[in-house]
């Protein structure tokens, strides 16, 4: 299928502003080149492309740039295509609709729909991405709205409440659908929104237009100018584990090899203060450590050799390559081969029985079990576990 990469910005991908905009440097060791897309990110690729033919078909929308295809003869094209690609693809395109519909229902107008739209950003040649979605209404003043569709499950948020901050991809393209129809339509309000069904992970946020526009000013464009300079600085920051020389940066490593210093008594011995202030930086040094293994694992795969050390298999696994003959043999000798079957998962069975059957008869026969517990920063949107002890009860 159709490659993303030709659409987005190598240097100043909107969906990589998180990193050039905190890392000057970046967009010189991150400029995509030779960076791989995983299979994930293909396919996100594809659903997105299924959805977007999906809201295309409900919506009646023309494509005037691209040749559109029934989703029928789509579906046989997407090499990655399954069951929980249609799911994700049609929650997403239902979402979409109802979005669209409940804006001309209170607007009392039709508003303006954009389905995976390249925008073209005017601050580098090279800059653009592609909108998932983006709706005007005429409401309050003229709304706009950015729909982005999330297929991982790493949760991703509209604000961040730790920088105090919007989502700077969904306000790159917040501003850009602003920029080329503010001359046909006013707009006064700006909603941003992530859907993200794998994780249950639908939040928006909602500013003034004035908001987007000092993000412009103040944030957007000076972070431009510095990747620029003739000598750009390094910024080491959690915003490093999303960028592809994150092994090979040596500000990265400077930063984190502090760490060790800091940690320089028994774990026993450190104070609370000192862990407090070492707490914070942990992550980020064992996600460096991790970076930097899965760096030199790659380079040795690839054939450079690192003094004292070598490669070598992990343990391996029996496995049953010719199934037939098994059961053959196993029948001959009045062997049962099969295993005794067990109750299908949750996601397969809501598969089988659609959503409305399985929330009415298999639900109220399920029960939430808690996740582990880990120490996470109080800006941490999630609710604060309470522990019972044993004599409390």
């Amino acid at each position: 299928m159709g490659n993303s990469s030709t659409t987005h910005s190598k240097k100043y991908s909107p969906s990589k502003s998180n990193i050039w905009l905190n890392c000057p440097l970046s967009t010189l060791l991150n400029d995509g080149s030779g960076e791989e897309i995983s299979p994930q990110a293909e396919f996100g690729t594809q659903c997105h492309e299924l959805s977007s033919a999906l809201i295309n078909k409900s919506l009646k929308l023309i494509d005037y740039e691209n040749e559109s295809k029934p989703v029928e003869e789509l579906i046989k094209e997407l090499d990655m295509y399954s069951p929980e690609m249609q799911e994700i693809a049609d929650g997403y395109a239902d979402f979409v609709v109802n979005t669209f519909e409940f804006e001309k229902t209170r607007s009392g107008e039709k508003p303006l729909i954009i389905i995976e739209q390249l925008l073209k950003m005017d601050f580098d040649e090279d800059a653009k991405g592609t909108l998932d979605c983006g709706i005007i209404s005429s409401m309050n003043g003229g709304t706009l709205t950015v729909i982005d569709l999330k297929t991982g499950r790493i949760p991703v948020y509209t604000f961040d409440d730790e920088t105090k901050m919007f989502n700077s991809q969904l306000g790159i393209y917040a501003l850009y659908f602003y920029k080329a129809y503010k001359d046909l339509y006013p707009i006064k309000k700006v909603r941003l929104i992530v859907y993200q069904p794998v994780i249950s992970n639908t939040n928006e946020y909602e500013m003034d237009i004035d908001d987007l526009l000092v993000f412009e000013a103040m944030v957007l464009r000076p972070a431009v100018i510095r990747t620029k300079e003739e000598n750009p600085e390094a910024n080491p920051g959690k915003h490093c584990r999303y960028c592809s020389a994150n092994a090979v940066c040596s500000k990265r490593a400077e930063v984190n090899l502090e760490i060790t210093q800091e940690m320089n008594k028994a774990f026993n011995l450190l104070t609370d203060k000192e862990i407090e202030e070492i707490l914070p930086k942990l992550d980020e040094f064992i996600k460096y450590a991790e970076d930097l293994k899965k760096h030199v694992l790659k380079k040795a795969i690839d054939g450079h050799k690192w003094n004292g050390f070598k490669l070598v298999y992990g343990k391996g696994s029996r496995k049953i390559v010719n199934e037939d003959a098994v059961i053959k043999i196993c029948k001959s000798l009045e062997i049962d081969p099969y295993v005794e079957s067990k109750v299908a998962g949750i996601t397969e069975l809501t598969k089988r029985l659609g959503k409305e059957r399985f929330n009415s008869l298999i639900a109220p026969h399920l029960e939430m079990q808690t996740g582990s517990l880990s120490l996470v920063p109080d800006e941490d949107p999630r609710k604060e576990a309470e522990i019972i002890k044993e004599g409390d009860k």
